[in-house]
């Protein structure tokens, strides 16, 4: 299944509006007076009234207002339209019981169905077109050589641990560190002042996977943009304060001549882009081919 951000959002909101839109789409075709109920949509036979359109948006987050959010409202609304025609598509398919919690399922099978469409095994030529148009994304790993002066919390049992009311406990400290980075050196600074580690950060390099189970991905990801030889503000992570030294920063350059090495990434990431715009395009084909009126929405 497709990996681009765009499609798990699009997919994840046909999902969670599946249960709230079921009971009313799924029979209003027996119901006459749910056709006149502030429609704010038509899709081929099929209404969408504002009840329905406004529990959907709540269900998704939306806050709006109708005069200042056409933009939120045109989008949501369209959501519900691709999701109605999905299903719509799926019952000529009889891909459907007679089940209103089939509605996922019916959802599901329909985006399978769309994705089995375009099954082909990419060859290498095209696949190396792709690792060439998209070489920036396998950059090889940052790796790095770090080390850490360690200062263990004293508020170890406290709901303010890690808080800014613990890194204040903590300042008079941190600066008397600092001050003696300054004035002397890294090294002999955390031997005077660095506290023992449950998990000793090691000194040689490691990249970003391995920088994690230390410290967390949040400050790796920062750690990753310092240059070589400066130092960190105090982080907090876990139990305590870090202050860290950048020692060592390298990066190999990657060309064409990579691309063995990257094939089997290529690969799923080709497939995973061609799922996602078999989907984009099967949606497109179905609103090219339906009836679909829209009202204003009051």
């Amino acid at each position: 299944m497709p990996d681009n951000k765009n499609f798990y959002l699009f997919l994840t909101s046909l999902i969670i509006g599946l249960l709230i839109l079921g009971f009313d789409i799924f029979y209003s075709q027996s119901d006459k007076s749910f056709s006149n109920n502030n429609a704010i949509a038509k899709v081929n036979d099929q209404y969408i009234n504002e009840d329905q359109f406004l529990k959907y948006a709540v269900t998704l987050g939306a806050d709006f207002k109708a005069d200042k959010d056409q933009e939120l409202i045109n989008l949501v609304l369209e959501r519900m339209i691709e999701e109605e025609l999905l299903v719509q598509r799926a019952i000529e398919l009889k891909l459907h019981q007679q089940d209103i919690q089939v509605r996922k399922v019916l959802i599901e099978q329909i985006i399978e169905f769309i994705l089995q469409l375009n099954n082909s095994n990419p060859s290498d030529d095209i696949l190396q077109n792709y690792f060439k148009d998209n070489i920036g994304r396998y950059k090889s790993e940052v790796e790095f050589k770090i080390d850490a002066i360690f200062i263990k919390s004293q508020s170890q049992d406290s709901a303010m641990l890690g808080s800014d009311y613990d890194l204040q406990l903590h300042q008079d400290k941190l600066d008397t560190i600092q001050n003696y980075i300054n004035t002397n050196d890294f090294k002999s600074a955390k031997k005077l002042f660095s506290n023992s580690q449950f998990l000793p950060i090691p000194e040689q390099f490691m990249k970003y996977k391995d920088c994690v189970k230390y410290l967390g991905p949040s400050n790796c990801k920062n750690i990753k943009e310092m240059s070589s030889g400066s130092i960190s503000e105090p982080i907090f992570y876990n139990n305590g304060f870090y202050i860290l030294q950048m020692n060592e920063l390298k990066q190999t350059q990657i060309n064409d001549t990579n691309f063995n090495d990257f094939k089997e990434q290529v690969l799923f990431d080709y497939k995973n882009y061609q799922d996602d715009q078999s989907f984009l395009e099967y949606i497109d084909f179905l609103k090219s081919r339906a009836s679909i009126t829209k009202y204003e929405l009051e």
